[in-house]
């Protein structure tokens, strides 16, 4: 991946910009405004990047949503524990990636899901 794009991969996107093509032709806008004069090719590594990270962080996303229920992050004990040892999974595979990136998608999920 393109160095400028990892250097600046968190200001990319909010983490609700990977649910829908709107918010991902403001990623690839995003991209494009950081990196002037950026190829194809290396806009499609990122957004292949940013599919892959999205992918991965919904699986627990996912679980986090049928085990909870509730259209947020719960903010008990327990919970907290499981959502950063999901945090702590995700950022093993995608340590470039901010936590609080991490916990949006977890939230949003929560919340799409369970509205």
């Amino acid at each position: 991946m393109n160095s400028i794009i990892s250097e600046h991969i968190n200001d990319l996107f909010d983490p609700y910009d990977l649910f829908s093509y709107r918010g991902k032709q403001k990623i690839r806008n995003t991209i494009k405004a950081i990196c002037v004069g950026i190829s194809d090719q290396e806009i499609k590594e990122a957004e292949d990047y940013l599919d892959s990270f999205y992918n991965y962080c919904l699986k627990y996303a996912d679980i986090l949503a049928e085990k909870y229920k509730t259209p947020f992050l719960p903010k008990e004990e327990d919970a907290q524990k499981e959502i950063s040892e999901y945090v702590s999974e995700c950022k093993k595979q995608y340590p470039e990636i901010d936590a609080k990136k991490i916990v949006g998608i977890f939230s949003n999920v929560c919340w799409l899901a369970n509205r």
